[in-house]
């Protein structure tokens, strides 16, 4: 089900009716002022909230997705513990969305082009556009700066 953010029109909530209910009333909460905020300021209160009061619905702002920096750190760390065939559908998503790969048709492809942690800390190094992943990531869009920031401390990139 999708539903547009009553209090900001650029905001669609992705989930159950009563998980997109839930996640408006946190919002709302947390976030009042939300509608006179930049986009790069929304982003980040509302990557918090993702964060920190466990919201279950996929965001968008503007049609780009707002991704939850805590969930993405968890699964890096998973792929250095376990290696890449440990890679969730939310990082892949992650990967060929917002961190400049295509999508090798899916996370079962992206890992055979990058199957060891090695490859994916040169991805970050270059990704497929040949350029450092951070640098490939638009300023507007702060909710993956300050994951990819940390990301790359992760992995010691």
């Amino acid at each position: 089900m999708r539903q547009i953010l009553k209090i900001d029109k650029r905001v669609a909530l992705y989930g159950s009716k009563k998980q997109i209910q839930e996640a408006e009333i946190i919002l709302i909460k947390n976030i009042p002022q939300r509608p006179t905020l930049s986009e790069s300021q929304a982003r980040l209160r509302i990557q918090d909230c993702l964060d920190f009061e466990k919201i279950k619905v996929d965001i968008l702002f503007d049609g780009n997705s707002v991704w939850s920096k805590k969930r993405i750190l968890r699964d890096i760390k998973r792929i250095k513990k376990y290696g890449m065939k440990s890679l969730t559908n939310y990082l892949y998503k992650f990967l060929s969305l917002s961190c400049g790969s295509i999508a090798h048709y899916n996370k079962y492809g992206w890992i055979a082009c990058y199957p060891t942690i090695q490859d994916l800390r040169n991805f970050f190094r270059r990704n497929e556009f040949g350029e450092r992943v951070l640098n490939h990531i638009p300023v507007w869009k702060t909710d993956a700066v300050r994951i990819v920031g940390e990301i790359e401390q992760v992995l010691d990139v």
